[in-house]
C-alpha cells in the first residue's frame, strides 16, 4: 500500500459524503458512477442500503400504491424497512434499493382524540398541495409525548425530467404542539435544482420559519396552518425569484466568456462579407 492509498474506512467515508449530496432520483446515477470510481464492489454493496435508505428519508421519497400513498421519513419509520401510513393506517417493508413496497398489514391507531387532529390537518393540507404542487404529495405524523401531541406536516414536490437534463425537488417540514391558546410552528422549507446540460449546476436552498399558531377548534386550527404556510412558500418562493434574476445577472454570466452585451443579434453575414472585402488581392 502506498501513501496515495485510500483505507476502506476512508472510501466509506468519502462515498457516504458523496452520496449524500446526490441530487434528487440520481442517486442510483451516483452511486454507478461512484462504483467504477471506486472499484470495490464489496464495499459499494455493503453501504448501498443503508445509504440509499438515508437517501430516502432525507428527500421524503413518494410511495404511491393502492394500499398506501405516503411519504418516507423519518417520523414514520417503524422499524428497519418498515413505515406506517397513518391515513390509510397500514405498516409496509419498503426496499430502498429496489424501491419497491409489500408486506401490508393494517395498523390501527389507537389515539382517537390525536387521529382526529391529525387526519383534519391532513385533509386541509391534502387540498392545499393538490392544487399548488405538481406532482406533489403530503403526510401528517403525530407524536404523543407524556405531556402533549405534537403534529408533523411534510410536503414534497419532485418533477425528474433527465431528457430535458434537469431535476428538481420542493420539500417542507413543520411541526407544531396542540396546546391551548397558541402554539409556535418551526417549519423549514428546502428547494434541490440539478441542471446538467452542458456542464453542472446544482442549487440547494433553505430557509427556516417560526411562527406562531392560534389553536382552536381542529378545523380552524388547521385552516389557520395552511395560511400560515402559504404565506411562507409565497415568500420563499419570491426571494427564490429575485435571486435568480440577479443570478442571471451577474453571477451565471461570469460562467460565459466575457463579451460586450449588445442586446442586438449578430449579423454573420455582413461580418463574413466585410472579411472577404478586406482579403488584398493576390499579386
Amino acid at each position: 500500500q502506498t501513501d496515495l492509498e485510500l483505507t476502506r474506512q476512508e472510501k466509506v467515508k468519502i462515498v457516504s459524503h458523496l452520496l449524500k449530496q446526490a441530487p434528487p432520483e440520481e442517486f442510483h446515477e451516483a452511486f454507478s458512477d461512484l462504483r467504477l470510481l471506486v472499484d470495490d464492489d464489496s464495499l459499494m454493496c455493503q453501504e448501498a442500503a443503508s445509504l440509499c435508505a438515508l437517501h430516502n428519508k432525507l428527500h421524503f421519497t413518494p410511495v404511491r400504491r393502492k394500499a398506501c400513498e405516503v411519504l418516507l421519513t423519518r417520523h414514520n419509520e417503524l422499524e428497519e424497512k418498515h413505515f406506517l401510513d397513518p391515513q390509510r393506517q397500514v405498516s409496509f417493508k419498503f426496499d430502498h434499493v429496489k424501491r419497491e413496497a409489500s408486506e401490508f398489514e393494517a395498523h390501527l391507531q389507537e389515539d382517537e382524540k390525536g387521529e382526529s387532529w391529525r387526519r383534519t390537518l391532513h385533509e386541509g393540507l391534502k387540498a392545499y398541495v393538490s392544487s399548488h404542487y405538481p406532482e406533489g404529495l403530503c403526510s401528517v405524523f403525530i407524536k404523543d409525548t407524556a405531556i402533549r401531541k405534537i403534529l408533523i406536516a411534510c410536503i414534497a414536490s419532485r418533477l425528474h425530467r433527465p431528457s430535458a437534463f434537469w431535476n428538481g425537488l420542493w420539500k417542507s417540514e413543520w411541526t407544531f404542539a396542540v396546546t391551548p391558546s397558541s402554539t409556535q410552528v418551526t417549519g423549514t422549507i428546502m428547494v434541490q435544482a440539478h441542471y446538467f446540460e452542458d456542464g453542472n449546476i446544482h442549487l440547494t436552498a433553505y430557509k427556516d420559519v417560526t411562527e406562531t399558531l392560534p389553536v382552536t377548534t381542529e378545523a380552524q386550527t388547521a385552516q389557520d396552518f395552511v395560511k400560515l404556510l402559504e404565506n411562507a412558500d409565497n415568500q420563499f418562493q419570491g426571494g427564490l425569484m429575485e435571486e435568480y434574476q440577479s443570478m442571471s445577472d451577474t453571477h451565471l454570466k461570469a460562467f460565459r466568456r466575457q463579451l460586450p452585451i449588445t442586446h442586438s443579434t449578430i449579423d454573420w453575414e455582413k461580418i463574413v462579407t466585410a472579411k472577404i472585402v478586406q482579403v488584398p488581392a493576390v499579386q
